[in-house]
């Protein structure tokens, strides 16, 4: 008997059914094998996104400064640093020649000076107490001998006395005690030129004059308070200032 005969080869299938099957089966197993696909197929890693945010706070400060910069040089503009030169104020040689410029005479450094190296508080301190009838030998003890004979009366005639025609004629005796009365109320004055208050003038801020004083009254009594036994020149004395340009 003869074995059965197989057929091997297939006939086509009629019509389109075949391929749309085919297709339906492929794009379902397609989805299945490869699952959802995600939103994002690239998504930025934690430093990426670290970056990102640095770079935009970088840029937004740095406009921030653009920006407050461009407020203050517009509507608050810097002001300009000022220069200071200095400059020196004389009074001349005579009273007429000091008072036409300006001048006046400072009872404490018994000099005419411009009117920006006087301190009218100190002044006045130092009038008070000279003008005392309680001092030695009486208020204003100024004298023109050592023997106390020609006393120079009223301030006006002391301030005068840089007319005299020689150096002598402008030379004045006094006692100690106004001497150290003289200091006393000078080293104050000092001190509110050190907080900027007051200016001294040229003689005046020199060291030697604060050293004398100093010196003096550490060592009060070493000379009767009573006597005529100190002097001083009465003159004019420069005032160096800062004016600024």
């Amino acid at each position: 008997m003869w074995p059965l005969k197989v057929k091997t080869s297939y006939e086509r299938l009629q019509g389109s059914d075949v391929s749309s099957a085919s297709n339906s089966f492929t794009d379902g197993d397609a989805e299945k094998q490869d699952g959802p696909h995600p939103s994002n197929p690239h998504p930025h890693s934690k430093f990426q996104y670290f970056y990102d945010a640095l770079r935009t706070s970088i840029g937004l400060l740095c406009l921030w400064i653009v920006l407050v910069t461009a407020w203050r040089t517009t509507f608050h503009p810097t002001p300009r640093a000022i220069r200071y030169e200095k400059q020196t104020l004389e009074c001349g040689n005579t009273t007429e020649e000091a008072e036409a410029r300006g001048c006046a005479f400072d009872l404490l450094s018994h000099n005419w000076v411009a009117k920006q190296c006087m301190d009218s508080l100190t002044e006045s301190e130092y009038r008070e107490y000279v003008s005392s009838p309680n001092r030695k030998m009486g208020p204003y003890p100024y004298f023109l001998d050592p023997e106390g004979k020609n006393q120079v009366i009223g301030e006006r005639a002391f301030a005068l006395l840089v007319n005299g025609p020689t150096l002598a004629d402008q030379h004045v005796y006094t006692t100690r005690e106004e001497h150290l009365a003289h200091c006393k109320y000078l080293l104050r004055r000092t001190h509110r030129a050190a907080e900027g208050k007051v200016q001294l003038n040229d003689e005046n801020k020199q060291f030697w004059h604060a050293a004398h004083c100093l010196e003096e009254l550490s060592n009060p009594n070493k000379k009767p308070m009573d006597e005529l036994n100190e002097g001083f020149y009465v003159g004019f004395a420069p005032c160096t200032i800062d004016v600024p340009v």
